[in-house]
């Protein structure tokens, strides 16, 4: 990227924000999908910030037995290590990790799975079908892998207290022991901290009015879409009525019955880092196999978000965006828009260019159906603004 390198130090010039680093990935084969998505995460600066102390918290990560995280600390520290401010890294020792601790990341075609087997992990859903290697996919694997990591670190250093490194808090956020010794809470970690929400789902019964509320976290909001909507449009669907009755009856506690009722998810608690994966790729049961949704989806770069249980709006603006590229699902490209410092990049591998923020709303997809544009938003990462702050 030498070239590519000088060209974007050039354009940033004086504003090339001290200390930071511009970098691009090398791709191994197919591992774009894995590439967009560590960038995304890489400028997600509390995220990053917290991996990193993670990092220097744990010197001995290279005596540790080698996992995802110890990997990903090992990249972020690589590249923000950097004499230079920009070029190329090769993320060879994190992708061969993936690829050996999980066999969907090991194939050489991108493929959306048939809904088969699903796991539900930390409110991410995982298909479990073979042959996979999509985005989404690949950032819920890997955000419920490094809780995985750090649960289990953390329940090593409470059996044995001697081994604990003074850096057990930071690597595994609050201890939620309780004076008698056990544990009642489950362990929060930093991962949960940035990534986590919860959602409710009420569920009122139609003849006793009695309303039941169920709460699930999740790592994203996985949102079904319609041409020509926007985020807001398809976040009010997420939270729309809907009507239990026939077949779909609902079993009220209160009257020993099954009842016609009304349910509706709310976000109850709002995460740090919104994370939202637009449902891009439809299974089309007559053909057997999916297809890509186009569709015109506007994404704003300020988000509020009312529809929480909680008063006040929640907002957030957006700091990145993993892009589909491609007209179907079998095949195609991921790259990532990234704002780092009031600036725009756009990540394509090896390649790293600034582009314009009006740039942003070229990805929002296509207002007709057959459209020579085949980059479109699937994954937008949001952060949510303290009153105060400044970006």
């Amino acid at each position: 990227m030498g070239a590519a390198g000088s060209k974007l130090e050039k354009a940033l010039g004086e504003q090339f924000p001290e200390g930071e680093r511009y970098f691009g990935l090398e791709n191994f084969g197919n591992t774009c999908y894995c590439n967009s998505v560590l960038q995304a995460l890489y400028f997600c600066v509390p995220f990053r910030e917290q991996l990193l102390e993670y990092y220097s918290s744990n010197k001995n990560l290279a005596d540790a037995e080698e996992n995802l995280l110890t990997c990903l600390a090992d990249l972020f520290m690589q590249i923000s290590s950097q004499k230079k401010k920009t070029g190329v890294i090769a993320p060879k020792r994190f992708v061969q990790r993936l690829k050996k601790q999980n066999e969907i990341f090991r194939s050489y075609m991108h493929q959306i799975p048939v809904p088969s087997i699903v796991l539900l992990l930390d409110g991410a859903v995982l298909s479990a079908s073979g042959g996979l290697e999509d985005a989404h996919e690949f950032l819920n694997y890997l955000l419920n892998e490094l809780v995985d990591i750090l649960e289990k670190e953390s329940h090593a250093a409470k059996s044995d207290p001697e081994t604990s490194s003074p850096s057990e808090k930071i690597a595994n956020g609050p201890k939620n022991s309780h004076p008698n010794g056990t544990q009642k809470e489950p362990l929060v970690t930093w991962v949960h901290k940035n990534f986590q929400g919860i959602l409710t789902n009420e569920t009122r019964c139609l003849r006793c009015e009695t309303v039941t509320a169920r709460d699930e976290t999740f790592f994203d909001l996985s949102l079904d879409i319609e041409q020509n909507s926007s985020i807001t449009s398809c976040l009010k669907n997420f939270s729309s009525t809907e009507t239990l009755n026939a077949e779909d009856k609902f079993f009220c506690d209160k009257c020993c019955s099954l009842q016609e009722a009304q349910k509706r998810m709310k976000i109850k608690k709002p995460p740090h880092i919104l994370v939202i994966h637009l449902k891009r790729f439809k299974y089309i049961e007559q053909l057997g196999r999916y297809k890509k949704l186009s569709y015109r989806v506007v994404f704003p770069l300020e988000l509020k978000l009312s529809n929480t249980v909680e008063d006040a709006d929640a907002e957030y603006s957006l700091f990145a965006v993993v892009v589909h590229v491609g007209s179907g699902p079998n095949h195609g490209h991921y790259v990532s828009l990234v704002k780092s410092h009031n600036h725009w990049l756009f990540f394509d591998d090896e390649n790293v260019e600034m582009i314009d923020e009006s740039a942003v709303q070229t990805f929002f997809g296509s207002a007709q159906e057959y459209s020579s544009n085949t980059d479109h938003g699937y994954i937008l990462f949001y952060e949510r603004v303290v009153a105060g702050s400044t970006s």
